[in-house]
Order: C-alpha cells, then structure tokens, then sequence
C-alpha cells in the first residue's frame, strides 16, 4: 500500500527548526517542526517516518523528541515543493543521530554521505544535496 513516488528520493534537505509535535502512532510516526523560510517566516514542517513498531526496532519511542527542542531532520522532500517530506535522519542537540524512516529514505546510506562530505557539521538550513546509491 505505499508509494513514495511524491519525495524526490534523488536528494535530501537538511531543515532546521523546532519540535512542535511529535505524532508517534499509526499509520506512520510524524515529526512537526517549525523552521523559517527564505524570507524568514516561520513555516510548519512535516518529516514522515516509518510506523510505530517499526520506529520502536530502531530504538526510538513516543518520548524520543520533546516539544521545544532544536533538531536538523535530513529528509527526502516532497516534489511539489511543499513543506514535508520522508525523514531520512534526525540530528538532535548534542549530536545524537535518531533513524525511524521508512521506504522513502535509505537512511544508512544518506547519513554516511552527509558525515563523510561534511554536511551535517557545516550546512545550512535548506540546503540540499545528492544521495548516491552504492552500486
């Protein structure tokens, strides 16, 4: 039953921001950030992870983000230039790396090109960069 034909899988986008809520139930888990936009407004972003269960497997739980903190969510965005997009990794304060994606991001991959290119330590909000598949 899942698509993920409406991220661009091509690339991912770092968006920094603030958690203002965490949905950790069914169908899929979801975490709200706000974050500002090129013109500095503020902007409600929406990074799609896999389900529950799933999440529960990668060690994250409905307690794993709180509501004010600061994160990076690399993501697989939306081709419609919406703000979402499937969660690849989220860098919280401190750098701690959290996974809870599903299909839509292979995360181990992205997250190994993100630190070996230095992206993570020296990007910018929305930037965006190629994810390259191993052959």
């Amino acid at each position: 039953h899942h698509s993920f034909s409406m991220v661009d899988q091509s690339q991912a986008k770092l968006v920094e921001g603030t958690v203002v809520d965490w949905h950790f139930n069914a169908p899929h888990v979801w975490l709200y950030i706000e974050a500002p936009d090129e013109n500095g407004e503020m902007i409600r972003w929406g990074a799609e992870g896999g389900a529950p269960v799933h999440s529960i497997r990668m060690g994250v739980t409905g307690n794993t983000f709180q509501i004010g903190e600061s994160v990076k969510i690399v993501m697989t965005p939306l081709r419609n230039g919406r703000p979402a997009g499937g969660v690849c990794f989220v860098e919280k304060e401190g750098g701690k790396i959290v996974m809870f994606n599903d299909g839509s991001c292979l995360a181990p991959v992205v997250l190994q090109q993100w630190q070996e290119n230095d992206w993570l330590e020296t990007g910018a909000h929305m930037d965006v960069h190629p994810i390259v598949m191993p052959q």
